[in-house]
């Protein structure tokens, strides 16, 4: 009878556990996250446990009054503090920041506790709530979000951001891993995920373990979500990312991988066959309604990775390493004579152009009108139809061709990266302007004749509807120019060095000598954002309603370390700030505050917490 009795306990106690197990992976499956922060309310230990050891998961577990079993289970796993976090649901929220939490798992009483709009603040866009056995809601992407899809934001190489929501005041959203990134690298943004390139050489050895790696980051709360291994050889500075809703579509020196977002896995190649093109090397992408472009051709130069064995923090010696001094155009990087258009829809070709001159990939760009626009350096100018592929026209007058000049050398921490693009354009002009320029040139996009000149051409550009946002090398000044003439409108502070500006709604970002300048352009008035400074190549990235900053590559010790962002912290239409979490959320002391404690005598001037208020002011 015993017998019969502890083995029908032991069936029930499996059943159980079977059942708790199908939970866990049911929930899991239709969040459809295994990587990330789920925030888990009302769940048992044993279901805490489960999820936490079937996934990569942080957990944030939310009890009543009675925290203490969940507590105990997740230390005795060795889980509490690095994988589960413990905490309690007071009158219905839950304490988390806005656009946190990947999904969100309510069992039992909780489910009636939370409710919708509690359940769509913490939530991320497209991240899922599973209550009672299925989807409960899934928050949707805002109107007014804007993604950073191609390196310089979109086709036309403009780093001007039409993001809403990334305006106004901003607070940390996080602060993440990795902390160093080798240089050069490149990023883009889309579907929610930031996917960033890390290149070949690294100056420190903190550096080393991201060299010629992708990465693929949550763009809400910074958890890598996976990473893989680039080619070696391959110069990654150039416009060879897009960013989709799904994927990464990646061009090396191969072909252009179409990379699953969800899973970091090729699910497609495309290559270039031998009768169109010198060679299979992708040199610039871009992107639009439902159409690849590319310029391809021959091999290049191979860079050679550079592993570093100096320990700790410090300068940096700059150089003309290998290939970045494009002494030949048949191996110079980016260079390339056949222009391809591809249906991404059937992958089939539409359209070639071939070249006999060979095409800079650093001056390719795309306007809204449907034009590509090429420059072979020293050679000609070269617009084609986007459509067709036909040639519009070709400028080669002397006019045009003495006003470029050649290229100078670059590669100095005052000009910058000799691999920058160098061409930006709109619908009715061409802007030449960047680290390898000696002077702004202004072309016409109707037929390529030279508009106007500024005597000035290391500048970094930023084209916005009141102006043209000339961020001047060191030790000038900044200049805002009219488009038609080309005249001073206003001027505002120098960049330092040779990192990009890149502009949101209300405000255009730079390097400044120790953090980053943030130029409110309605006001042209200067703020000074300190504790990050801008990585090299990529600026200060405007998408999904954040500011990114980083990983840090240089070796000066002039910034917090990490992929850092920040959120605004007042949304559009709304008047004040989105409420301090001292105010939102009650402590775990609340009401047991024991009696007779003597005030410590705290004062408005009190510096009593990172740089001295929630501004981060340092004032």
């Amino acid at each position: 009878m015993k017998t019969k009795l502890v083995l029908a306990f032991l069936g029930c106690f499996g059943l159980l556990a079977r059942g708790q197990d199908t939970a866990v992976s049911e929930a899991l499956k239709q969040l459809d996250v295994d990587r990330g922060i789920v925030c888990v309310a009302g769940a048992s230990p044993d279901f805490v446990l489960e999820l936490a050891k079937t996934s990569e998961l942080q957990v944030l577990a939310l009890t009543g009054e009675d925290d203490r079993p969940l507590f105990e289970a997740a230390e005795a796993a060795g889980l509490l503090g690095s994988r589960i976090f413990v905490n309690r649901v007071r009158d219905g929220r839950i304490p988390l920041a806005e656009n946190v939490a990947d999904g969100l798992i309510l069992v039992d009483v909780m489910s009636d506790l939370i409710e919708a709009a509690e359940a769509e603040r913490v939530l991320r866009p497209r991240g899922r709530a599973w209550r009672k056995g299925e989807i409960w809601l899934t928050k949707a992407v805002p109107e007014g979000y804007d993604e950073w899809t191609h390196p310089f934001h979109g086709p036309d190489n403009n780093p001007q951001s039409k993001d809403r929501f990334a305006q106004g005041r901003f607070r940390t959203q996080f602060i993440a891993e990795p902390k160093f990134s080798p240089m050069p690298e490149q990023t883009v943004i889309g579907g929610g995920r930031i996917y960033k390139a890390m290149g070949h050489i690294a100056h420190k050895a903190n550096q080393n373990e991201n060299l010629n790696t992708l990465l693929c980051i949550n763009a809400y709360n910074g958890t890598i979500l996976w990473k893989r291994p680039l080619p070696e050889g391959f110069m990654i500075h150039r416009s060879t990312m897009i960013a989709t809703e799904d994927a990464l579509y990646l061009g090396d020196d191969q072909s252009c991988k179409v990379i699953d977002g969800r899973t970091g896995k090729v699910r497609q190649e495309l290559t270039v066959t031998p009768d169109i093109s010198d060679g299979p090397v992708w040199k610039w992408m871009a992107m639009r309604n439902g159409v690849l472009y590319a310029l391809v051709g021959n091999q290049e130069v191979k860079v050679e990775t550079m592993k570093s064995v100096r320990r700790g923090l410090g300068h940096w010696p700059w150089d003309m390493w290998k290939g970045h001094d494009y002494a030949d155009p048949e191996l110079s990087f980016g260079y390339g004579r056949t222009v391809v258009a591809i249906d991404l829809k059937t992958g089939k070709r539409l359209w070639h152009y071939r070249d006999t001159e060979f095409l800079d990939a650093r001056t390719m760009a795309m306007n809204g009108k449907g034009q590509i626009f090429c420059y072979a350096p020293e050679k000609c100018l070269v617009s084609l139809d986007a459509t067709t592929g036909v040639l519009k026209w070709r400028n080669s007058s002397p006019e045009l061709l003495a006003a470029l000049g050649p290229n100078a050398k670059a590669q100095h921490y005052i000009t910058g990266y000799a691999t920058t693009c160098y061409l930006k354009c709109d619908n009715d002009r061409l802007y030449f302007a960047g680290p390898q320029r000696e002077q702004m040139v202004v072309a016409s996009a109707e037929d390529g004749r030279v508009l106007w000149t500024h005597e000035t051409g290391n500048l970094q550009l930023v084209l916005r509807e009141d102006g043209i946002w000339a961020a001047g090398p060191q030790k000038t000044v900044g200049r805002k120019l009219a488009y038609d003439t080309g005249s001073i409108l206003e001027e505002f502070p120098a960049r330092r060095a040779c990192t990009r500006a890149t502009g949101g709604i209300d405000s255009i970002f730079y390097r400044a000598s120790g953090g980053t300048v943030r130029v409110l352009t309605g006001t042209n008035t200067a703020q000074h954002i300190a504790p990050m400074r801008p990585p090299c190549q990529d600026g200060v990235l405007i998408s999904n309603g954040h500011l990114y900053w980083g990983p840090w590559m240089c070796g000066c010790q002039l910034s917090l370390y990490g992929n850092i962002g920040l959120a605004p912290r007042t949304l559009p239409g709304e008047a004040e700030d989105i409420p301090d979490p001292k105010a939102a959320f009650a402590t775990a002391r609340e009401g047991r505050e024991p009696s007779g404690l003597v005030s410590l005598g705290a004062d408005a001037k009190d510096w009593a917490q990172y740089q001295g208020n929630p501004s981060r002011s340092s004032v």
